[in-house]
């Protein structure tokens, strides 16, 4: 089954409310604060930021939800700190 489409997550992480939506056409991955766009990817960049934070199960190409937040988990951190 091919899936088609965006994939949209959202998080509050240390007080800071995330979102990461990724496209499953394209590839693309947008992780926004508070609404702004503060990262965005492109193939292969994309891939290799979410298997850099989520593992290589799909090796980025194919992310699910949890990957997603992983994601969005990683980039709390740095911006906590």
């Amino acid at each position: 089954m091919v899936r088609s489409g965006l994939r949209s997550v959202m998080a509050v992480l240390y007080g800071k409310t995330l979102s990461a939506e990724y496209s499953d056409l394209t590839g693309q991955l947008c992780v926004r604060h508070d609404g702004v766009v503060i990262r965005e990817w492109f193939p292969p960049h994309s891939w290799i930021a979410i298997a850099s934070a989520a593992g290589a199960r799909n090796w980025g190409t194919r992310p699910d939800d949890e990957e997603l937040l992983a994601l969005l988990q990683n980039e709390a951190l740095s911006i906590h700190a």
